[in-house]
């Protein structure tokens, strides 16, 4: 019962350990899905971010570009016509404004000073520095240090929005100027009134942006638009680019990614379904036992059967280890206790012998019933005297009656006793073997009643 009982355990064990790496392994496979699942998400976010972002520097960049190439073109009006008469300058001017409404102001200064302003209203506090121009060697270092377009950092106007000041010098071929260089042209651009139109287009309601004019550490010292919270928590980057210029755009989306149970809904899934699968393995396990304890045992008492018994004797063969010995146990009068009692009585008295037996028994030994009334003591390496053992078990059961409502029920056995060596021969053969030898035992007993 003891070696029945270890054969359990370790079966159990095993099963143990099969649910635990199934277990392990759903676990594992959950979480690599889940994983998979949640960067698809991050990724459609990032997708959705840079999405929205593009459309905002495309936008942003044509209108600055178109804006500044529209302001940029009244210096070939004047570089063709120094001296035109200022209502064509102002008709020019106009027009340029209306097609372009970024253009905030246009100022046009010469050698002599200030030539030309329009719309003619004061959108610095301080004047814009004119052009102070002494000698010929003073002209030509200036043409040089103004041989293309210069745009400043945006920077906010008095009047509360954010301008961006472009600076482009004027050269004049005309015969009657000495020198080439003539003036210069500063366009006033209204960034704000820009920025807001670029985000009425892209309609990016759930996006935050926000534009730095560095990137180079610290970025919130050089951002001009937007907010701190989106340069530093944001979602994606790019740079704005226009006559040389290099903004750097941040994007934040304000549709979070999911949290909590909604941001992995793999788990929700699978973790129930995994639970569901390891209790219908243990549950298949637990009716994979029952039959094959069923297969190998008696029902009754609960020792292993004829099935089980040979199997064991085969693993001695196989292991090749010493000679074992079978003792054959068969109950006498036990037909009468049935009779007389009812198969209940009798069955309990089956259940008590085999109790009695296996207490009686080493812990390396096999009691196993193979019929009605008979039971088999296997006893591996036993190389004492076997008929000690017989004689032992025989006074056992004589000692242990059972005691049913007052009555008592006397155990009387025959036992006959079989050895065999390990010579390959099968279990099988050799419980036939040992079968004869039983019947002969019971024969003589019976001739010599």
């Amino acid at each position: 019962m003891k070696l029945k009982q270890k054969i359990k355990r370790k079966a159990l064990k095993h099963a143990q350990m099969l649910l635990i790496a199934i277990a392990i392994a759903g676990i594992s496979l959950v979480e690599f899905i889940d994983e998979l699942a949640y960067q698809r998400l991050k990724q459609a976010h990032y997708t959705e971010s840079m999405n929205a972002l593009a459309m905002f520097r495309s936008e942003l960049e044509q209108r600055l570009t178109r804006s500044t190439q529209s302001g940029l073109a009244l210096a070939t009006f004047f570089s063709v016509n120094p001296a035109p008469k200022l209502s064509d300058a102002r008709l020019v001017s106009a027009e340029i404004i209306k097609r372009h409404p970024a253009i905030e102001q246009i100022r046009i200064n010469t050698k002599q000073g200030e030539a030309f302003v329009y719309p003619v209203v004061t959108f610095y506090n301080d004047q814009i520095p004119r052009l102070q121009l002494s000698s010929w060697a003073d002209q030509v270092d200036l043409a040089m240090g103004l041989s293309r377009e210069k745009i400043e950092k945006p920077s906010y106007h008095s009047d509360g929005y954010l301008g961006l000041r472009i600076k482009s010098p004027i050269y004049s071929s005309f015969y009657l100027y000495q020198g080439y260089f003539w003036g210069e042209l500063n366009l006033q651009l209204n960034l704000s009134r820009t920025l807001e139109r670029v985000r009425r287009i892209v309609d990016a309601k759930n996006f935050d942006f926000a534009l730095t004019h560095s990137d180079n550490p610290p970025l919130i010292e050089s951002r001009f638009y937007g907010s701190d919270n989106t340069i530093l928590n944001h979602d994606a980057k790019l740079t704005v680019q226009f006559y040389g210029t290099r903004w750097s755009l941040f994007g934040l989306n304000n549709n979070p990614l999911p949290a909590g149970i909604s941001a992995h809904p793999v788990r929700v899934i699978g973790y129930p379904l995994l639970a569901v699968l390891l209790l219908l393995l243990w549950l298949l396990i637990r009716s994979y036992r029952k039959i094959r304890s069923s297969a190998f045992t008696d029902a009754l008492t609960g020792l292993p059967n004829r099935r089980l018994l040979i199997d064991r004797m085969q693993q001695l063969i196989n292991a090749r280890q010493q000679a074992f010995s079978v003792l054959f146990i068969d109950l006498n009068k036990f037909k009468p206790i049935n009779d007389t009692y009812g198969h209940q009585v009798g069955d309990e008295f089956l259940v008590h012998v085999a109790k009695t037996l296996s207490g009686a028994c080493r812990k390396g030994d096999t009691v196993a019933r193979v019929g009605g009334d008979e039971f088999v003591v296997l006893l591996p390496g036993n190389e004492g005297d076997v008929t000690v053992v017989r004689d032992k078990l025989e006074l056992t059961l004589e000692q242990n009656p059972l005691h049913w409502n007052g009555i008592q029920l006397d155990i009387s056995s025959s036992i006959g006793v079989a050895q065999f060596p390990v010579n390959g021969s099968s279990a099988d053969e050799l419980l036939k073997l040992a079968d004869n030898e039983m019947y002969k035992y019971k024969k003589s007993r019976a001739d010599m009643r």
